[in-house]
């Protein structure tokens, strides 16, 4: 029976991060994933991540962004408007100093460099856990190939459906918008410049995310769930002329190269992200709506925050799994998650109120906040992850 540190449970971009940073300590980890891990990647997919700053200086510390940045996006400016138009923010990354507010980045591209970062250590796949056993102050994990393995600590990065959380039986509170996301690659008459441009409808938001290629752009359409039924059914060329006419002809006619897909769209919060020998990271423990392009990045910091935690424990010679260690992990990360899930909801359901008065309120306060840097300013710092604490190496 092999012996691990660290069992990680769940091979997209959290769970690699995480087995990335913990083997560049020189802990022993290995990875469980339930399906085959695809090491190519050919081309840009609607699967895509709104990278920001810090978490770009932590795709650099793991060595893996030389691999990303020939075909990762900056994103250097974002136009904000309402369904009435009467409303517009405007961001730049030249008022915080920074050449980009972040970067556009295809998951597949990121899941491919980070696996071929981890050729050194043991990966278990397409193979998924069936049972634990907790024995002293170890974990003897039960395979469904009847492998087992003993670690200290079990991470479950596993998504939203997450086995390892069921196997805590952690209690979540959930929320659901009643909505759902389309994607889709989408190509643009007029060049995108490398600025995001969102619309908030009372429906939902509606974003084009810049790709490489400076007429490509990214779809993500939030509607609620009888419009994107709706939108899912029409064909290409209506579905494109909705978009066209939604986005009031910012990139001019629009097109679809690629096939649509849809998600429901879920808020999703654990009450504690660990208990003794387990931890949670990323959708695993929390899921947000996308109108922010927050959801990926705060799963990064979840795996650095864990892994600069584990590093302390291990030179204060104390167990891995220790309820104790683990517990300042969830003060850590839900001291930082929980005020931008908060927002997220109360943001969605700011435009989604439909009124002449409340109309005009938010409109003036959104034109006011475009007159003001300072608080622009201020925005811009925390949707490039500059938090409070963040780990040694990422300062």
């Amino acid at each position: 029976m092999k012996k691990y540190d660290v069992v990680i449970v769940g091979a997209g971009m959290v769970g690699l991060s995480l087995a990335t940073l913990l083997n560049k300590d020189n802990f022993s980890v290995c990875v469980i994933e339930s399906q085959k891990i695809n090491l190519s990647y050919d081309q840009p997919t609607a699967r895509v991540s709104a990278i920001h700053l810090t978490s770009q200086k932590l795709l650099d510390y793991l060595g893996v962004w030389e691999l990303l940045k020939t075909d990762a996006t900056p994103l250097q400016k974002m136009h904000i408007w309402d369904h009435a138009q009467h409303a517009q923010l405007h961001f730049n990354s030249d008022d915080i100093q920074q050449t980009e507010m972040g970067w556009i980045v295809d998951n597949s591209a990121i899941i491919s460099a980070l696996r071929k970062k981890l050729s050194d250590i043991d990966f278990y796949q397409p193979v998924s856990p069936e049972k634990c056993l907790i024995e002293k102050n170890k974990i003897i994990l039960f395979l469904n190939n009847t492998e087992k393995i003993e670690t200290d600590l079990i991470v479950g990065a596993d998504g939203a459906n997450s086995w390892v959380r069921e196997q805590m039986q952690m209690n979540m509170h959930t929320r659901s918008y009643y909505q759902q996301s389309i994607i889709a690659v989408i190509k643009t008459e007029l060049p995108h410049d490398n600025i995001a441009y969102q619309k908030f409808l009372t429906t939902g938001p509606v974003a084009l995310l810049p790709l490489k290629n400076k007429n490509h752009t990214a779809l993500v359409w939030s509607a609620d769930e009888n419009i994107s039924d709706e939108l899912m059914k029409n064909s290409d060329d209506i579905f494109a002329e909705k978009l066209t006419r939604t986005l009031d002809f910012k990139l001019g006619k629009l097109k679809i190269i690629s096939e649509r897909a849809s998600f429901s769209l879920i808020m999703r919060h654990a009450s504690d992200y660990v208990s003794s020998h387990f931890a949670l990271v990323g959708d695993a423990a929390h899921t947000i709506h996308p109108l922010a392009g927050l959801g990926v990045n705060l799963g990064l910091m979840d795996a650095a925050c864990l892994a600069q935690i584990l590093r302390e424990a291990r030179e204060n010679k104390k167990s891995l799994g220790d309820f104790r260690v683990l517990r300042r992990y969830t003060r850590w990360r839900k001291s930082e998650n929980t005020p931008i899930i908060c927002a997220m909801r109360q943001l969605k359901e700011l435009f989604a109120i439909d009124s002449n008065a409340f109309n005009y309120l938010r409109d003036f306060t959104i034109n006011t906040i475009d007159q003001q840097l300072t608080i622009k300013k201020q925005l811009m710092q925390i949707a490039t992850g500059k938090s409070k604490e963040l780990p040694s190496f990422l300062q």
